[in-house]
């Protein structure tokens, strides 16, 4: 029954240390993981109220400064007294004009700086008369659209003919006289280089991509100058499903999410009324949450590392505690030797390797002559003693590959493998003279005993364990019949 125990428990030992290790696992991976949502929630809660606000209003202010500016002087041109009364005298001194354009360029950093009269359809800029415009000529179709709107100003962006090509931003403003009569177009340009590189320091210092679209979508300004005119939103990755909606917002600051094959990405999308654009900034969030992945990576590798040392540790325990149980489970608790149960299953084993092998081996039972009188005379105390120091004359006597045990109460087991019968009868004249000639002190006087011993041989596999034992134990009581302290080998 306590072998069967014992074997449960090893089989399930394993089961579980395996369980251990799930449940390890399977905690730290959940907990990191549940960590990590928290973080990213965090970290999208603080992009949309804290991070891309504050961003927006930052750069909102800058592009105050770069475009609004422009804006504002350029009303300040159409407004200019000199300019209105150049016009009306007929436009005769073109070196005025030129002088002023000049001077406008100059005094502000433009790029340009130019007028186009509605009366001559003159084209001029700081150096001279560049043209006259024509509805035919695609180079002022924006002039007219302009024209037909009726606005006071809009921006424009297109290539500057004066430069021979380059992509400029211009701030176009109407010119009317004191009766509100249409005079022509004036304005100034900045260059989109700048403008890019504006952005593109925006980026390098916010972290985010910043980029304006006008009402219809159309991308004008961006770090990239081959995208700008030439592609939508709605033709952009991941932009087109929610190009719509940033379209239709013309009042507050609107946050979208969407994904590219980059990662995922944060945008805020912002109305500028002034400008009738929209501002577009987007947060990475594949960055932006990169730290906290790698926070996830660390905490599951720690997680098992933590997990093998655990177990680790439970194997070293549960290995110790094991072999303490199978120590329990196969010594005698008062002598330290083998127990009957483990006696058994080693002569089995024994008597296996006979057979296989045809080696010899002989079984030895001993029986402590008159032990009851020593009970009886100098008490159990006393008793048990003197059977743990018989135990230790027995192991002092025999090789190392014998196996000493008790039966129970004065009885021993002595397996001797490879042993033949007169080999196991010159080892048992030994261990009873040994026997004889002991002594111990019990605190009542000295105690010596003698031994009966029986043997019995198994050779070529002609017997099982139970004949062995019982042919031994057989020439063990023949010994004490005949006075003890004897040896009788069963024939």
């Amino acid at each position: 029954m306590m072998q069967s125990k014992l074997k449960s428990f090893l089989f399930n030992k394993y089961r579980l240390i395996g369980i251990l290790t799930l449940v390890l696992i399977v905690s730290f991976t959940f907990t990191s993981l549940i960590s990590y949502n928290v973080t990213r929630t965090s970290i999208d809660s603080d992009a949309k109220t804290k991070i891309l606000p504050l961003i927006s209003d930052n750069i909102y202010s800058e592009i105050q400064k770069e475009l609004l500016q422009p804006i504002h002087n350029s009303s300040i041109m159409a407004n200019d007294e000199f300019l209105v009364n150049w016009v009306l005298a007929g436009e005769q001194d073109t070196d005025e004009i030129v002088r002023y354009l000049q001077r406008i360029k100059d005094r502000y950093g433009y790029f340009s700086a130019f007028y186009i009269s509605a009366r001559s359809n003159n084209y001029y800029y700081y150096e001279g008369i560049l043209k006259q415009i024509s509805p035919v000529d695609d180079h002022d179709i924006w002039y007219y659209n302009f024209v037909r709107t009726g606005r006071n100003y809009d921006l424009d962006v297109d290539n500057d003919e004066v430069t021979s090509g380059t992509l400029t931003i211009f701030i176009n403003h109407r010119l009317e006289d004191s009766g509100g009569n249409f005079l022509g177009v004036t304005g100034v340009g900045l260059q989109m280089s700048e403008v890019g590189e504006m952005l593109e320091s925006y980026r390098q210092r916010f972290g985010h991509l910043i980029y304006m679209i006008d009402s219809d979508g159309l991308i004008l300004i961006h770090p990239d100058q081959d995208l700008i005119e030439n592609i939508y939103i709605r033709e952009m990755e991941g932009l087109k499903d929610i190009g719509d909606d940033i379209l239709k917002n013309d009042d507050l600051t609107h946050y979208y999410e969407f994904l590219t094959k980059n990662g995922e990405v944060i945008l805020s999308a912002r109305y500028l009324p002034d400008l009738d654009w929209y501002l577009i900034v987007e947060q990475d969030q594949t960055q932006a949450l990169k730290a906290a992945r790698l926070g996830l990576l660390g905490n599951i590798g720690m997680g098992v590392l933590v997990t093998l040392l655990v177990i680790g540790l439970v194997v070293i325990v549960v290995n110790l505690y094991v072999s303490k149980l199978e120590e329990i489970a196969s010594r005698d608790e008062l002598t330290g030797l083998f127990n009957r149960r483990k006696m058994d299953e080693l002569l089995s084993r024994e008597i296996a390797f006979v057979k296989r092998y045809g080696d010899p081996m002989s079984l030895m039972i001993m029986d402590i002559d008159y032990f009851k009188s020593v009970n009886d005379t100098y008490g159990h105390h006393a008793g048990d003693h003197y059977l743990v120091e018989f135990a230790k004359v027995l192991q002092e006597e025999v090789r190392l590959v014998d196996y000493v045990g008790r039966w129970g109460g004065e009885e021993f087991f002595l397996l001797l493998p490879k042993t033949n019968t007169e080999q196991a009868k010159e080892l048992a004249e030994r261990l009873r003279y040994a026997v004889e000639v002991t002594q111990i002190e019990s605190g009542r006087g000295l105690i010596s005993r003698t031994v009966s011993i029986g043997i019995a041989s198994a050779q070529s596999g002609k017997m099982d364990v139970d004949e062995v034992i019982r042919q031994a134990d057989e020439a063990m009581y023949r010994a004490k019949k005949e006075g003890g302290n004897r040896i009788v080998i069963w024939e």
